[in-house]
């Protein structure tokens, strides 16, 4: 398990911040109906990916089936390719 220091304790709470903003925003475009198919929101999750994904190594594996944007944002991915994915543009990730 990774040291709890204080420099990585200030950036688990700024990634679960990412994960907060990220998230608030997609919830309202979901309001809006401005984005296609389903989505399962992972507000009030953001510690689970945090602590979690803060104790791989850059090239370990995730893989999420359930609520993966926290998981997503934790482990480093770019938030535009997956704002992109969940337009269903090319330029996601899948």
């Amino acid at each position: 398990m990774a040291k709890l220091n204080k420099d990585l304790l200030v950036q688990m709470l700024e990634t679960m911040l990412k994960i907060r903003m990220f998230e608030e925003k997609v919830i309202e475009l979901e309001k809006r109906k401005e984005l296609p198919g389903w989505l399962h929101f992972y507000i009030g999750e953001e510690a689970v990916a945090t602590g979690v994904c803060a104790n791989l190594k850059k090239e370990d594996f995730i893989c999420s089936t359930h609520r993966g944007h926290g998981h997503l944002i934790a482990k480093g991915a770019d938030m535009k390719y997956m704002m992109a994915e969940l337009y269903d543009k090319k330029t996601g990730y899948c």
